[in-house]
């Protein structure tokens, strides 16, 4: 039987190459991030506010530390973002930065898809490298041969996953808050803080359960409560705002 791989130690160069490259990428996306919700936000102005600021918020997260776990969250504003190519939604919600930045005839809507569904696939397997990072002991999926990685970030997945929980569960609260509200601005408000709360209660969620964690279900909660917060956006704004 061959000997079992050795395990690297934790100052190993490659392991710290690793982490000055996830910093850089990191800024990048926040960079983009940022820019694309402050256009956002300088052109809308104080009308519908809170989709753009979502997008700033997740490129604050990113600039704190060096953190693979959010590129789940990079991954998650990307593919909720679709929901903008669907007739009538950036009427109830706003529309997200690049929707509100460019209008596009049918042409240009496809492309538009492709470029998003790229860039979630970027985020995605981005996260799955740079999670490695976090260790490798418990996970599965690994060559096996492949030498034993120690945890050389900090895992948040236990934190994540109760916050992805408990803000997937406020967003489904808003959805529903905003029925009464109707008749009001907050209603469309409360929508696109729905919207918000999805985003970031996918994202953190995904996140958490594929990295080792012990809170998997609770991580899986809150991504299931995040889709149904954004589904019940969604019917409320056709219902009470059909346009």
């Amino acid at each position: 039987m061959d000997p079992a791989p050795a395990t690297l130690p934790v100052d190993h160069p490659n392991l710290l190459l690793a982490i000055g490259r996830l910093r850089r990428l990191q800024w990048l996306w926040a960079a983009l991030f940022g820019a694309l919700g402050g256009l956002a936000l300088a052109s809308a102005g104080l009308r519908q506010p809170l989709i753009p600021l979502t997008w700033i918020t997740i490129a604050v997260l990113l600039v704190i530390r060096p953190e693979p776990l959010l590129l789940a969250l990079v991954t998650s504003a990307w593919a909720l973002s679709m929901v903008f190519l669907i007739p009538g939604v950036r009427l109830v919600l706003g529309g997200d930065p690049i929707s509100r930045l460019l209008t596009a005839g049918t042409l240009e809507l496809a492309a538009m898809a492709v470029v998003r569904i790229l860039l979630l696939i970027t985020a995605w397997n981005q996260f799955l490298f740079y999670r490695l990072l976090y260790g490798t002991e418990g996970a599965a999926g690994l060559d096996p041969s492949m030498a034993p990685i120690p945890a050389v970030l900090p895992n948040p997945s236990d934190r994540a996953a109760i916050s992805a929980r408990l803000i997937g569960f406020l967003a489904l609260m808003a959805s529903l808050a905003s029925v009464p509200l109707a008749q009001a601005s907050a209603g469309l408000s409360f929508l696109a803080l729905a919207y918000g709360g999805s985003v970031l209660a996918v994202g953190l969620g995904l996140g958490s359960a594929f990295v080792p964690t012990h809170r998997r279900t609770m991580a899986l909660w809150g991504v299931g409560l995040g889709c149904a917060a954004l589904l019940a956006a969604l019917l409320v704004g056709r219902a009470l705002y059909p346009g």
